[in-house]
């Protein structure tokens, strides 16, 4: 599901970029081993207007990063961005493709991203085995999302446009991971209103 006219005003707001690339991104990679093992594919699903890509470069070394959304607006959005900047979109791919048929290879990545995505997915558990999929073998997925208590309340359905309708909460989240092949490296749990999870693929 695309974000309606007022979310996409949020995630480009000049404090979501600063609170994904100075608080979010401190948290993710002290989630990681140490030492940070090899990241050289990364894909981001949703990638909204571009922001995941700097963190993802930025603190976890990718060389190639393959970012892709729903919603073509935000993708020419997220590749006009890149094309302005110094380093322009070198080592970048950008393509419109659905989470739950991603348009690549078996074991294609070595790390996925899902930056507040798959709250918006109605068939999400699809799209985790789709991340399965495209993961190689001891790959990583790193998860931060929203739960069930934060959007589907009178507040979340008035403001925005997410499904309603078979939404998880963090357990649930991490029990469908581990159930389509994922062990789970680390979590964390934010008054299951949202949620932080480093999971690795565990299946040849």
């Amino acid at each position: 599901m695309k974000l309606n006219p007022f979310e996409k005003k949020l995630v480009q707001h000049p404090l979501r970029f600063w609170l994904q690339n100075h608080v979010e991104a401190r948290l993710l990679t002290s989630m990681m081993p140490k030492p940070m093992p090899c990241c050289e594919r990364a894909l981001e699903i949703g990638c909204g207007f571009g922001n995941g890509i700097q963190l993802i470069r930025e603190h976890f070394g990718a060389g190639h990063i393959t970012a892709i959304d729903i919603d073509a607006e935000m993708v020419a959005a997220a590749q006009s961005r890149w094309q302005a900047r110094p380093q322009g979109i070198k080592g970048l791919s950008f393509s419109v493709a659905d989470a739950t048929r991603l348009p690549f290879t078996d074991s294609q990545f070595d790390i996925v991203f899902d930056f507040a995505v798959f709250h918006h997915i109605p068939d999400w558990q699809t799209a985790i085995k789709e991340v399965e999929r495209v993961i190689k073998p001891n790959g990583y997925f790193v998860v931060e999302d929203l739960h069930r208590a934060a959007i589907c309340n009178p507040l979340s359905r008035r403001l925005f446009e997410h499904p309603q309708q078979h939404r998880f909460n963090h357990s649930e989240l991490l029990t469908v991971m581990r159930q389509t092949g994922f062990k789970i490296v680390c979590d964390r749990n934010v008054f299951n209103l949202a949620g932080i999870v480093l999971a690795q693929k565990v299946s040849g």
